[in-house]
């Protein structure tokens, strides 16, 4: 009698038998286990995204950013050679503190400039984006009239605006192909000002000066 064979194949290099058409046994090559192992020749690499969107979107990035610091100085700044008196600020006011949330807008960066460093007025000034809008918020205080206010933050063609609580709006010149419009009230003392970023209206500023002034109470 012959010895068992012996067979050392591996399972997975050896070859497999199946019936053909014609009922013949044919062998099939299986997988070898570095193919197994090897990573799919058909995942497809990411597309790169074109140099051309990246230059823009960074362009625009940092236009943004030089509006909002353009704007959030001119917003909060005094003019020092005002002779008005500074009017008190009466100390049961609300905190002069940026919101964290106003609908749907979300604060960004924050500034505080203290009356003893900015000459006689407390001033915040914070960004805010929505995900796809953005804007500036301004608090001065202590301010008594809006008129001056917004003459020296540099707002031009400021109007009151029918309708509304005490708000008027005007425009700020960036460049002189950028602007920005800004909506502001003085009220308890205080000046809100909201500047868009994005190219928002009358109405759109106006009701969001409202907004803020609930939240900060």
């Amino acid at each position: 009698m012959g010895e068992p064979r012996e067979d050392h194949e591996s399972p997975v290099d050896s070859e497999a038998s199946v019936p053909g058409a014609d009922g013949q046994w044919l062998n099939v090559p299986r997988p070898t286990t570095e193919e197994l192992l090897a990573p799919s020749a058909q995942v497809a690499d990411p597309p790169r995204i074109p140099t051309l969107v990246k230059v823009v979107g960074l362009l625009v990035v940092v236009l943004l950013l030089a509006m909002s610091v353009v704007l959030g100085f001119s917003l909060g700044r005094s003019d020092p050679s005002e002779s008005t008196p500074t009017p008190s600020v009466d100390e049961s006011l609300w905190p002069l503190e940026a919101p964290t949330t106003v609908g749907s807008f979300v604060r960004g960066d924050v500034t505080s400039t203290p009356a003893k460093t900015s000459g006689d007025r407390d001033i915040v000034t914070a960004n805010y984006t929505d995900g796809t809008d953005k804007m500036i918020l301004s608090l001065s205080r202590p301010e008594d009239d809006l008129v001056s206010y917004l003459e020296n933050a540099g707002v031009k063609d400021a109007e009151p605006i029918e309708g509304t609580k005490g708000i008027s709006c005007g425009i700020f010149v960036i460049s002189t192909d950028k602007s920005a419009r800004v909506c502001a009230r003085v009220v308890d003392d205080t000046a809100i000002a909201v500047a868009g970023l994005s190219d928002q209206d009358s109405d759109e500023l106006t009701s969001l000066v409202d907004s803020f002034y609930s939240a900060l109470q």
